[in-house]
């Protein structure tokens, strides 16, 4: 989201209302990718997720990658060597080769014999090395030799269907001295775009404290502590059904939550997370992990994978 922030900050406005109409998807296709040629400071494998990310049609989304017939024409990637990474695109392809832009990248990549790999992504799937050579120069472009080997590069995320028992609560935990909130008109921050509004919550608190009426300075009882039952578990957070005693409303008076959980004859967890409910259906919402660190992931997908855990689906 930054990086794309940061793009459509370099635009004017004018640019800006031209990218959003559909017709001129293309257009914005080559106006992020010539950001991206100027741009140095972006991680180059983020910039090719990205493309796949917006630009792949959903056909595309699922396909694994296992030979140079599922790369296609058009496609941006990352050609990595000597500890370097730089963007490109395939311009052609036959079974063996792929024609790569060569406008963008360093002089010194145009070297025949060079050792290098292709860096491609799938988000159903994750990223490949693509192995190969540098056999020669061409118009613009360098052709890459495919060597008949493809690396999956990062693990795909994996889900577990389970019903395990997970405890939800409150984070960070309500303080039990601190149950009501003091309104000081002194305290109040006032700025011009919401003067009015602002000078409505001052009549509202001389008129609540006139009726000497604390009980609505009190922070709703909505936000607590509950269990509930898994409906799938990933890496990335996990899905639930709401008891019925729970509001589902509830998700709205918190800001973040701390799952407690476990894989039976396997390891603990306590992770922190937003929850949301899940559109599609309206009974289930997603806590969405917002702190677990890579040792907290790969220990979860391990004990998913272990499990038997299919391709992550949490919406």
């Amino acid at each position: 989201m930054n990086i794309l922030k940061s793009f459509y900050d370099s635009l004017t406005q004018e640019d800006v209302q031209l990218y959003l109409h559909p017709e001129n998807r293309p257009k914005l296709k080559n106006a992020l990718y010539r950001y991206f040629m100027k741009s140095t400071g972006n991680p180059t494998e983020k910039e090719v997720n990205l493309f796949d990310k917006l630009f792949r049609s959903s056909a595309d989304h699922k396909k694994e990658i296992s030979s140079l017939d599922d790369i296609s024409v058009g496609e941006v990637s990352a050609l990595e060597a000597d500890g370097r990474e730089e963007l490109t695109y395939v311009m052609q392809k036959t079974q063996e080769d792929l024609l790569l832009s060569s406008k963008a990248l360093s002089k010194d990549f145009f070297v025949p014999g060079k050792v290098a790999n292709l860096y491609v992504f799938r988000p159903s799937s994750g990223g490949y090395l693509i192995h190969g050579t540098i056999t020669r120069l061409n118009n613009n472009g360098v052709v890459f030799h495919y060597d008949g080997v493809i690396e999956k590069k990062g693990e795909a995320h994996l889900m577990l269907v389970a019903k395990y028992s997970l405890t939800i609560s409150p984070w960070p935990p309500k303080d039990p001295e601190k149950e009501s909130i003091e309104l000081d008109r002194n305290k109040l921050v006032l700025f011009e775009e919401n003067v009015d509004k602002q000078l409505e919550l001052l009549k509202k608190i001389s008129k609540e404290q006139s009726a000497h009426d604390d009980d609505k300075f009190k922070f709703p009882d909505v936000a607590k502590s509950f269990t509930a039952l898994s409906e799938r578990i990933s890496d990335r957070g996990i899905t639930f059904e709401l008891p019925d005693h729970i509001s589902p409303e509830i998700w709205k008076a918190q800001d973040l939550w701390e799952v407690h959980f476990g894989f039976p004859g396997g390891a603990n967890f306590e992770l922190r997370g937003k929850i949301f409910p899940v559109k599609q259906k309206g009974d289930l919402f997603l806590l969405r992990f917002v702190d677990a660190d890579e040792a907290s992931r790969k220990s979860i997908y391990e004990e998913i994978k272990k499990r038997g855990g299919t391709r992550e689906i949490l919406t």
